[in-house]
């Protein structure tokens, strides 16, 4: 029986070719490293997308790479994905806001350190302390001659009544305790482990989930700039997919950190609340994903799966760039959640103004860094990344006076809101030159058939 063996590369023509034939030596060498230069871009590009497709993704694989997408799944998916960034949004600043912001009828629906008034929990402020002492018409906030030096409070919590139900709810054996006394006393009973909780759950937990939600962002963006490259996306697809991701980067990350950091103010910093509140919150992030394995068709899911990664051809520069991000995340997540916590006494009346100050930063870094990155770090795109770091930054302002205007609609009536002034055309015009820049500074790269990514 004769056994056929393959050639090895000794037994081809150019090894008999003389050692002095320049141009047989060449081709030897040339045959012996083919496919052997960079055996590591397949391995890179299936790393950079080795992570399960996200809902998100495969509207864009439906809607953008598949030409024979039937329009009622293409425009379905889209709007599913639509629905999903908002809800994931709107309960995220929800839960941040409302931890101490809740709603109420009675003074028992609210937390130690607050007292329902006008349907709301309001803090209980340090002005307010003299209001709940004997003899104290002359120095109480709420007294009629004072009203023009403080203001801010119903005309119901100026009745006696409703003074002496705030005074009861407010006063605890240690004598008028604000919310400030009462955070502060949370954060002195934390123990050394605790500490090192919030800490691990900070880094590993919150840092490392947040990080997978940009990750998805940013292949998103890569599957849409190269499908852009090979054919012209429509401007509505664009401005969708950038708004979704605008969304995440903007409202939902930052106040899942935000809620991290609130409810360490509300149940305190015992381990068993930390793990308990770090899961919890952490399930907004689940959403888009257990939509994708569970909410699709086995037969598109796997289609999907199959194909939906194909269009973000990662480069080098991505996954440069994906480094720096995660970086950032690790050291400015942990960094952010323990400065807002233990910035509790700093501003007084006021606990919750280092987690204001300080949450959004992460995402306003991981986007600067992003703009600059892009520029290939020239001073322009410097210049630029700053400006859309400081009119991002001014955004988390108004997204939270856009909750508080719902909230307090609901609970009030739309007069309330009304009686702001000018704040609530404030809000709209500040969301409205938003939108004007993200549309004046859209330019998507040009189609060609050349595709400058990883195979």
């Amino acid at each position: 029986m004769d056994l056929k063996v393959s050639p090895a590369a000794e037994d081809t023509p150019e090894a008999k070719a003389p050692l002095l034939d320049l141009e047989a030596v060449e081709r030897r060498v040339r045959t012996l490293e083919t496919d052997a230069r960079t055996p590591d871009e397949p391995t890179l590009h299936h790393l950079a997308t080795r992570e399960p497709t996200s809902f998100h993704q495969t509207t864009i694989y439906y809607g953008l790479q598949r030409e024979d997408t039937p329009p009622w799944r293409k425009y379905g998916l889209l709007a599913t994905s639509i629905g999903i960034v908002f809800l994931q949004c709107f309960v995220a600043v929800g839960l941040a806001h409302g931890v101490t912001f809740s709603t109420c009828s009675e003074h028992s629906d609210c937390s130690r350190g607050t007292f329902c008034e006008g349907g709301m929990c309001e803090w209980c402020y340090g002005p307010l302390r003299p209001c709940c002492q004997t003899n104290s018409t002359d120095t109480c906030v709420l007294d009629e001659k004072q009203t023009t030096e403080e203001g801010g409070f119903s005309d119901e919590l100026r009745e006696e009544k409703n003074r002496e139900a705030m005074c009861a709810a407010c006063t605890t054996s240690k004598g008028f305790e604000t919310l400030q006394d009462v955070v502060k006393d949370r954060m002195e009973s934390m123990m050394l482990q605790d500490w090192l909780t919030l800490f691990l759950a900070s880094l590993v937990v919150v840092a490392f989930a947040v990080f997978a939600e940009i990750r998805d962002c940013m292949l998103c963006e890569i599957a849409l700039r190269e499908i852009s490259k090979r054919r012209e996306v429509p401007r509505g697809w664009r401005y969708a997919i950038n708004g979704l991701n605008y969304a995440r980067y903007i409202c939902l990350l930052p106040n899942i950190i935000y809620s991290v950091m609130a409810l360490v103010y509300e149940d305190g910093g015992r381990v068993k609340y930390l793990c308990l509140n770090t899961v919890a919150v952490l399930f907004l992030l689940e959403v888009d994903n257990l939509a994708f394995l569970h909410g699709l068709g086995e037969r598109t899911r796997m289609e999907a799966e199959q194909h939906a990664h194909s269009g973000a051809r990662v480069t080098e520069d991505d996954l440069q760039l994906m480094g720096v991000v995660k970086l950032v995340c690790v050291i400015l997540i942990p960094c952010t959640v323990l400065v807002g916590v233990c910035g509790h006494s700093w501003v007084p009346d006021e606990p919750d103004t280092f987690i204001i100050a300080f949450f959004p930063l992460p995402s306003i870094a991981v986007l600067f860094v992003q703009r600059v990155m892009a520029s290939r770090r020239k001073l322009k795109g410097a210049c630029s990344g700053l400006g859309w770091a400081i009119l991002n930054y001014s955004m988390y302002g108004v997204w939270g006076g856009c909750f508080y205007a719902v909230t307090y609609m609901q609970a009030q009536g739309p007069e309330v809101v009304l009686s702001w002034g000018p704040l609530p055309y404030a809000l709209a015009a500040m969301l409205a030159l938003t939108l004007v820049i993200s549309i004046l500074t859209d330019f998507p790269p040009s189609p060609s058939t050349a595709s400058s990514g990883l195979s």
